[in-house]
């Protein structure tokens, strides 16, 4: 916690806690609650509701008594994400407890939100009812940013009884119809508009008493381009108000295997048995199409997308290639699991990755390098002991290994990730030096696009097929002459 603050209370959400909130709010967003499709977004893990942590917060301020008069106007700020299990803070400044300015929420030091509140000298009417209008959608709104303007509509609201389950002294405090009125505005933001691919910037809400409205209305009052930002006004019969989202760009779509037969033979890959780690997404997904394509075969690896290796695989059949997925977590002894592989691989091709855009607590940190580690280095060397362990030098085996530009250049906040990659490029000299039944070919990767490199303004990189084609092409040549 930060110095100068007053700890009000702390918590970790768990996915008890998680799946409860979901079903009370009707905010299922697969940012949030499915760790397949989370994994394909920035944030690469499922991430708690912003609107879950404000709600705690302000069932805590009132609990402690930090919050003595009525409450007029919330004011709150969705700084960064916050991940299941991790430890929330929230704390208010120690000039003034009560200032609506002071609290505020972190994770080891790093502010996720900010709550300003404004008082006022008549409290809502704490009525708890309010019955359950129109229902929640059980698939979010894949909305583009073009087709935000003029959204508009009226968003399921639960019953007031559910809410005070969850939230009964916030409940009892500014009422139940108030407080699921907010929780309504995570579903607007997370499955209504823009659904999808929405991020919860900032919430404003005058609280009221006023009639009765079927659901809570929202209606998008401006947006801008540039920012792929928008601005969502909201009216139900206790709140009115603003939200502010963005709108991400979807998950990155590797290039289609008719694009890649336009630049690659059908039989330059021939003779190609190859195990492609990380090849269900991604560069490994583009890298896989590449091999088959060109007539060699694969072994498709995942951890989280089963569905998606298959799928994956399935696709390059049909079109006559030679392709089949593989379990394999790079976390797990590799020996035991390699025993199942069912081709004798003659080139592997390491795409394993950890989520890479962490949130910045510290300067560094050690447990963010360790998990780094395992995945570039440790993970690296185990699968490459694994492999060769009964395969004699005239057997080698042809290695790659992406290594990474940002080793050398690279931006704020990715000092373990250059770490962990500059040490994987020693582990690779020292394999080439030593073990002679494998050679490793290690390449500094250009930004290309992937799910986890891509922002909400697109930053412009490399084209991905200019980069892994003449990588295959060598991994193939290297079979001869090494």
């Amino acid at each position: 916690m930060s110095e100068g603050r007053i700890l009000i209370a702390s918590r970790t959400v768990s996915q008890t806690l998680h799946e409860q909130f979901a079903n009370l709010s009707g905010d299922r967003n697969p940012m949030h609650m499915d760790p397949v499709a989370a994994r394909r977004t920035q944030a690469a893990l499922p991430v708690v509701h912003g609107v879950h942590t404000l709600l705690w917060s302000l069932e805590s301020l009132v609990a402690t008594n930090r919050i003595d008069a009525p409450i007029q106007r919330i004011q709150a700020r969705f700084l960064h994400w916050t991940y299941l299990g991790d430890d929330a803070v929230l704390s208010v400044s120690d000039q003034s407890p009560v200032n609506p300015d002071a609290a505020q929420v972190e994770v080891r030091g790093l502010p996720v939100l900010s709550i300003a509140l404004e008082y006022g000298e008549q409290a809502l009417s704490a009525s708890v009812s309010y019955d359950a209008v129109l229902s929640a959608r059980s698939k979010a709104r894949d909305l583009s940013f073009a087709e935000m303007p003029g959204q508009r509509g009226n968003a399921f609201v639960n019953s007031s009884a559910a809410v005070q389950a969850m939230f009964p002294r916030l409940a009892q405090f500014v009422g139940a119809k108030c407080v699921a009125e907010l929780l309504a505005c995570t579903y607007i933001v997370g499955m209504e508009c823009p659904g999808l691919h929405s991020l919860f910037a900032r919430l404003d809400a005058i609280l009221r008493s006023g009639p009765a409205q079927r659901g809570l209305h929202y209606e998008v009052v401006q947006h801008d381009e540039r920012f792929r930002k928008a601005r969502i006004a909201v009216k139900g019969s206790s709140i009115e108000g603003t939200l502010e989202v963005f709108v991400r760009h979807p998950p990155v779509a590797q290039a289609s295997v008719e694009d890649i037969a336009k630049q690659v033979e059908s039989t330059e890959f021939t003779g190609m048995r190859a195990l492609v780690i990380g090849g269900s997404r991604g560069l490994g997904e583009s890298t896989a199409k590449i091999i088959a394509t060109g007539g060699g075969e694969v072994v498709i690896s995942y951890v989280l997308g089963k569905q998606d290796a298959e799928s994956l695989a399935e696709s390059l059949r049909k079109r006559g290639g030679k392709a089949t997925s593989f379990a394999y977590d790079v976390r797990q002894p590799a020996e035991a699991q390699t025993a199942n592989l069912k081709v004798s691989p003659t080139h592997l091709f390491y795409f394993a990755t950890s989520s890479i855009a962490r949130p910045r607590y510290e300067m560094f940190s050690a447990a963010t390098y360790a998990d780094f580690t395992q995945f570039y280095v440790r993970g690296f060397y185990d699968l490459c002991c694994a492999l060769t362990k009964s395969r004699s030098s005239a057997q080698k085996l042809i290695a790659h290994y992406p290594s990474s530009v940002y080793v050398d250049a690279r931006p704020p906040g990715m000092i373990e990730y250059a770490m962990a990659k500059a040490a994987g490029e020693l582990l690779c000299a020292e394999i080439n030096a030593n073990m002679p039944q494998i050679h490793v070919l290690t390449s500094r990767l250009p930004r290309l696009p992937t799910d986890q490199t891509t922002g909400l303004l697109m930053e412009r990189s490399v084209n991905a097929l200019d980069t892994l084609i003449p990588i295959v092409r060598e991994m193939m040549r290297l079979a001869t002459t090494v």
